[in-house]
C-alpha cells in the first residue's frame, strides 16, 4: 500500500475500464432498494462512515439493513467482533450488495465499496479531511497518467474518469462554505449537492468523556504514557510515493529525543496510510518516541483530545486538531516544491500563520518556546482561527445533521429536523464604489477590517457606527503616491481577538468597475467575500479571446511610425534595473522623444514625464507595433515581430556567475531553439564589462554588437547624496548599519529563498543593525512579504540599486549583485548552504566562486554572523580582492553608463530626425 500513487493508481483505474462498463450495464437492470444501505472506508474501520452507521442503526431501526463492505479479512474479522452486519467488498456478493443499496456511503472513493456497482446509487462521499492540499481536478498531479499513454491523451482520460465518478456522488458533506468550492471544482459536482453539515468523524471529540477514552486506547495502542509526560504527535501527510522530507538522520534523532528527555514528553509518530519512511530508529533508541502506525488505528481522530501539541505539514488533521483548540507545530521542509507539483488551495503561509518550520531543529525551537506563556496563548489562538474559519457547525452533531440529509434527499425524512446552531459571523450586505474607496456595509458594528492580499493587506476605516468600512483602492508604497493594489485576490476579514476571519456574504451581492488605475471585481467567494484586484483593461481587451484578435491587429503591417521609445523590466513587474537608467537620461538628453513603460498593472510607478501603458491593452499592443526602440532587461514577449523600423536594446539584468541559456547543463532542443530565436531579434547588447560580452556571444549566439558600456542601473552610485532620501523613504536612521541580504532565485522553486530563518536572524544581527531583504524579481509574485523586528522585506522595492546605495554590507548567494555592488566598494559575504547542489544540479557556475569571490564564503548561519560581527570588530579584510573585482567586473560604472547607452544609440540612428517631433507632440495630443 505504500508504493500507492497518483500515477500507479490512475494505471489501475484505466485498465478496470471494461469492468467499470459491465457493472454500468449490471446497474441498469438490478434494481435497488431503500432498505439496503452499505458503508465502507479507504482506511479500514472508522472514518466518518462508521458513526453514521450507528447512528442510522439506532435510528432507522431493523427496517434497513446496514452493511460494512470490509477491503481486508483483518477489517471484515473487527466488523464482525462489534456486531455489524459485515461483507467483503470483494466479489459477487460484495458487488451485489453494492448494485441493490440504495445508499452508499464512502469516505476516500467509489473504492470504499465495490467500485464497479455504484451507478445510480445514492453515494454519500465523506471525505476524509477538510482540504489543504489540491484534490482530483484540481491538482495536476493527481492526473498524472499512466507511462503508457502519452501525456496529454492519458491526462484527457485521467480527467474525465474524475469527472465521471464525480457524477455519481449525490451528497458531499462539508464543514463550512469555505471548502465548498474547492469539492466544487476538484470532484467536478454541482454546488446543490454541496452541504455544509459538519464531518461525522470529528463528533467524537464533543463528547465529555473524549479525553479519558484517548488515554486509555493511546495506552493501550502505544504502551502506557507517563501521566506527568506531554504527548507530542507527529502526523505528516504523503508525497504521492515519495520518502517524508521531514524524516529524520540519526544526528537529528539524538536532537529530538534529547529534547524530549529534557521536556519529559513522549513523541507519537503517526505516519499517513500511504507515506514512506522508516520512523523506527527513533522507538528503538528511546522509549520516548511511539510509533502508531495506520495498522494499529485505522482512525487517528479520536485520540486527539489527549495530544498536548500537534505536529504536521499539509495534513487535514490540523484542522481536525483545531478542534480540540491546541497549539500547532506547521514542519513543512518541502513547501515550495509540494505546493508547486500538489498545490495548495490557499498560501501556506496564511494557512500556518506565519509558524512554519524548515526543519525538526527549528521544530523543536518552537517547542521550546511555547512553554512561554504568550506563545502558547498565540499557538492556540491560531487553532481557534483555523476552528472559526473552516467550521461553520461545531458541536457534534455532524452525524445527525448527514442522516438527516441522506432521509430529506432520499423521501425518507422521518418527523421534524432539529435546528442546529451555525457559527456567527458579520454579514456583509452592500458593496459600493466611489471615489477610488471600497465601501462595505455589515449588518452590525464590528471591531475592525482588512482586506488581506498575497503580499498586501490594506486596514478598513469604520464610520462612527462601526458597520460601514472603506478602503483606499489606491495607496502609497515605498514613497510613492496613488498605486493601485497589486493584481490578486483579497478576502475581506473582520477583526476576531488575535485573529481575523471570514465574513457572511449574500451570494447575490457583487461588484465590476473600471477605473484608470485598475479593474475591481467583488463577490461571495470561498465561504467570504473576495475582492479580485487587476489592471485597467476593458472588455474588449480581456477575456480569451481578446488576446488572439489583438494579436491578428499587432501582426498587420504599420504605415505609422512614432518617435517613442518602449521601456519593459522585468515584464513589467516593476520599473527598475538598467531601462529606468537609460529613460533617466533619455529624458534629459532627449525630451522630445516620448517614454512609454510597459507595466503589468496600475500598481507599478512609472518615472515622471512617461507614459503607461498596461499588458494586454489596446494602446499596449499599438505602442509595440509603433514605438521606433525597445529597451528591455529580459526576453521580448513571445508575440514580438520584428520590423524594420524598430530597433531593441537588451541591456540585461546582470554580469553572470551561473550558467546562462545555452551553457546550462540541461539545455533541451526546444530551449536552444527558443533562445536562439530569442537573441536574433536583438539589435544590439549591453554588457557590463568584457567579462559578460564574451559570454553574451555564445550563451544566446548573438551575432549582433554588443556595446561593453558599463551598467546604466550602476550610475547611482555615482550619487551619494540619493542614500538619505531613500534612508527616509524606508524609515531607516542614518546611525542604523544597514544589512542587504539579496539572494537569487532558484530554478525548483517560486517563493524568497530562505536558508537563515530570516526574522530569527535579524533579531541575531549586532545592535543598531537592519536587516534588508530582497528576493529576486522571480519570487514577487510569491508568498507574503516577511516580518520581524529589525527587519524589512524590500522585495517589491522598485529598484535594488538604491538599496545597494544604502547598503553597509551585502550579503547574497549567486546573484549578479555582487558584480554591481563592486562599485560601492563596501564588505561582501557570501551564504551558500546550497553550494553544491546550485552548481552541480541547478545551474553550473562560469568560475570558482570560492576561490575568486571578493568576501568571505560561508556555508552556516553561525558562520555568517560571525562573519558580520567581524567586519564590525575588525574591518574588511578583502579590500585587494575587491578592488581586482571591480577593475574585472566594473570597470566602466562611472556613473555615465546610461548617457554612453543613448549616445550609441543616437548614433546607430535609432531615432528619428527633428521633424518627426511634430508627429510625437500630435501623438500626445490624441
Amino acid at each position: 500500500m505504500s508504493a500507492f500513487s497518483f500515477q500507479s493508481g490512475n494505471s489501475r483505474a484505466l485498465r478496470g475500464l471494461p469492468l467499470y462498463v459491465l457493472g454500468a450495464i449490471a446497474a441498469l437492470v438490478v434494481p435497488r432498494t431503500g432498505k439496503l444501505w452499505v458503508f465502507g472506508s479507504g482506511v479500514g474501520l472508522g472514518e466518518g462512515a462508521l458513526p453514521l452507521l450507528w447512528l442510522a442503526r439506532e435510528r432507522l431501526g431493523a427496517d434497513v439493513r446496514l452493511v460494512w463492505l470490509a477491503t481486508t479479512p483483518d477489517e471484515l474479522a473487527q466488523a464482525s467482533q462489534l456486531g455489524l452486519d459485515a461483507v467483503s467488498k470483494h466479489g459477487r456478493h460484495g458487488l451485489w450488495l453494492t448494485l441493490r443499496a440504495r445508499v452508499l456511503v464512502v469516505t476516500h472513493g467509489m473504492g470504499d465499496v465495490n467500485r464497479y456497482g455504484v451507478r445510480g446509487g445514492f453515494v454519500v462521499q465523506l471525505w476524509h479531511g477538510i482540504p489543504l492540499k489540491r484534490l482530483h481536478l484540481d491538482s495536476d498531479v493527481a492526473l498524472q497518467p499512466p507511462s503508457f499513454l502519452p501525456t496529454a491523451l492519458g491526462r484527457r482520460l485521467m480527467e474525465r474518469a474524475y469527472r465521471s465518478a464525480g457524477r455519481q456522488i449525490r451528497l458531499f458533506p462539508v464543514s463550512s462554505e469555505r471548502v465548498a468550492p474547492r469539492i466544487s471544482t476538484a470532484f467536478g459536482i454541482p454546488a446543490d449537492r454541496i452541504a455544509v453539515l459538519g464531518d461525522p468523524r470529528d463528533d467524537v471529540l464533543f463528547s465529555t468523556d473524549a479525553a479519558a477514552l484517548a488515554r486509555t486506547r493511546l495506552d493501550e495502542l502505544v504502551g502506557e504514557v507517563p501521566p506527568s509526560s506531554s504527548v507530542i504527535l507527529f502526523a505528516p501527510t504523503w508525497r504521492d510515493g515519495a520518502i517524508d522530507p521531514s524524516l529524520p538522520d540519526e544526528q537529528t534523532w539524538d536532537e529530538i529525543i534529547g529534547w524530549l528527555e529534557l521536556n519529559d514528553c513522549v513523541l507519537v509518530v503517526r505516519t499517513h496510510p500511504l507515506g514512506r519512511g522508516d520512523y523506527s530508529r527513533g522507538a528503538q533508541r528511546s522509549h520516548r518516541v511511539r510509533l502508531l502506525g495506520a495498522g494499529l488505528l485505522a482512525d487517528v481522530t479520536p485520540l486527539l483530545p489527549v495530544v498536548d501539541v500537534l505536529v504536521t505539514d499539509y495534513s487535514s488533521i490540523a484542522l481536525d486538531y483545531a478542534l480540540v483548540g491546541g497549539p500547532i507545530v506547521f514542519l513543512a521542509a518541502d513547501v515550495t516544491s509540494y505546493a508547486r507539483t500538489r498545490g495548495l488551495y490557499e498560501p501556506y503561509r496564511v494557512f500556518s500563520g506565519g509558524l512554519e518550520v524548515g526543519s525538526w531543529l527549528q521544530a523543536l525551537a518552537v517547542l521550546t518556546g511555547l512553554q512561554v506563556p504568550q506563545n502558547l496563548a498565540s499557538a492556540r489562538a491560531h487553532s481557534a482561527w483555523l476552528r472559526h474559519e473552516y467550521f461553520d457547525h461545531a458541536d457534534g452533531h455532524a452525524t445527525e445533521r448527514v442522516l438527516a440529509e441522506i432521509l430529506r434527499r432520499t423521501g425518507e425524512a422521518i418527523g421534524p429536523q432539529p435546528e442546529y446552531t451555525r457559527t456567527s459571523r458579520p454579514r456583509v450586505t452592500r458593496i459600493h464604489l466611489a471615489a477610488e474607496m471600497l465601501s462595505v456595509d455589515f449588518d452590525g458594528p464590528v471591531s475592525g477590517v482588512s482586506l488581506r492580499g498575497g503580499r498586501l493587506s490594506v486596514e478598513g476605516a469604520l464610520d462612527e457606527t462601526g458597520a460601514r468600512a472603506t478602503f483606499p483602492l489606491l495607496v502609497s508604497r515605498w514613497g510613492q503616491n496613488g498605486l493601485a493594489l497589486p493584481t490578486g485576490d483579497y478576502q475581506l476579514a473582520v477583526l476576531d481577538g488575535m485573529w481575523s476571519t471570514r465574513v457572511s456574504v449574500a451570494p447575490e451581492l457583487a461588484l465590476d468597475e473600471l477605473h484608470e488605475l485598475f479593474r475591481v471585481r467583488a463577490q461571495a467567494a470561498d465561504g467570504g467575500l473576495s475582492v479580485w484586484m487587476g489592471p485597467p483593461l476593458r472588455e474588449g481587451e480581456s477575456g480569451r479571446s481578446a488576446p488572439l484578435r489583438q494579436k491578428l491587429r499587432y501582426l498587420l503591417p504599420r504605415r505609422r511610425l512614432e518617435n517613442a521609445a518602449y521601456f519593459e523590466s522585468f515584464y513589467g513587474r516593476t520599473v527598475a534595473c538598467n531601462p529606468l537608467a537609460i529613460d533617466r537620461e533619455l529624458a534629459r538628453m532627449h525630451p522630445e522623444i516620448r517614454r512609454y513603460w510597459s507595466v503589468a498593472d496600475g500598481s507599478v510607478a512609472i518615472p515622471e514625464g512617461a507614459v503607461r501603458i498596461v499588458e494586454g491593452s489596446a494602446e499596449w499592443w499599438r505602442v509595440r507595433a509603433e514605438a521606433r526602440v525597445y529597451v528591455i532587461n529580459d526576453w521580448l514577449r513571445w508575440t514580438h515581430r520584428p520590423r524594420r523600423h524598430q530597433h531593441v536594446l537588451q541591456t540585461w539584468h546582470g554580469t553572470m556567475l551561473k550558467r546562462l541559456a545555452l551553457d546550462r547543463p540541461d539545455v533541451t532542443p526546444r530551449r536552444r531553439f527558443a533562445t536562439v530565436r530569442q537573441s536574433r531579434r536583438w539589435n544590439a547588447l549591453l554588457a557590463q564589462n568584457h567579462y559578460s560580452a564574451s559570454i553574451f556571444r555564445t550563451s544566446y549566439a548573438f551575432r549582433g554588437p554588443i556595446w561593453e558600456t558599463g551598467y546604466p542601473r550602476n550610475d547611482a552610485f555615482a550619487d551619494p547624496a540619493r542614500a538619505a532620501a531613500i534612508r527616509t523613504i524606508l524609515g531607516i536612521g542614518v546611525d542604523v548599519r544597514v544589512v542587504l541580504y539579496a539572494p537569487t532565485w532558484r530554478d525548483d522553486r517560486d517563493e524568497l529563498v530562505d536558508y537563515l530563518d530570516l526574522a530569527a536572524f535579524a533579531g541575531d544581527l549586532p545592535p543598531e543593525h537592519v536587516l534588508l531583504v530582497r528576493g529576486h524579481s522571480r519570487t514577487l509574485a510569491y508568498g507574503g512579504d516577511v516580518h520581524a523586528d529589525r527587519l524589512l522585506d524590500v522585495t517589491s522595492y522598485p529598484d535594488v540599486a538604491d538599496l545597494m546605495l544604502i547598503a553597509d554590507v551585502l550579503i547574497t548567494d549567486y546573484s549578479s549583485v555582487m558584480f554591481d555592488f563592486a562599485s560601492a566598494d563596501k564588505p561582501m559575504l557570501f551564504f551558500t548552504p546550497d553550494l553544491a547542489h546550485y552548481q552541480d544540479v541547478l545551474r553550473g557556475f562560469y568560475f570558482d566562486l570560492v576561490a575568486d569571490a571578493p568576501g568571505p564564503v560561508v556555508e552556516s548561519r553561525d558562520d555568517l554572523l560571525d562573519a558580520i560581527r567581524t567586519l564590525d570588530a575588525t574591518g574588511d579584510a578583502f579590500t585587494v580582492r575587491r578592488s581586482a573585482w571591480r577593475e574585472r567586473f566594473a570597470p566602466s560604472d562611472d556613473g555615465l553608463a546610461g548617457q554612453r547607452a543613448v549616445e550609441l544609440m543616437e548614433n546607430e540612428g535609432w531615432f528619428g530626425s527633428s521633424g518627426d517631433k511634430s508627429s510625437a507632440v500630435a501623438r500626445a495630443v490624441e
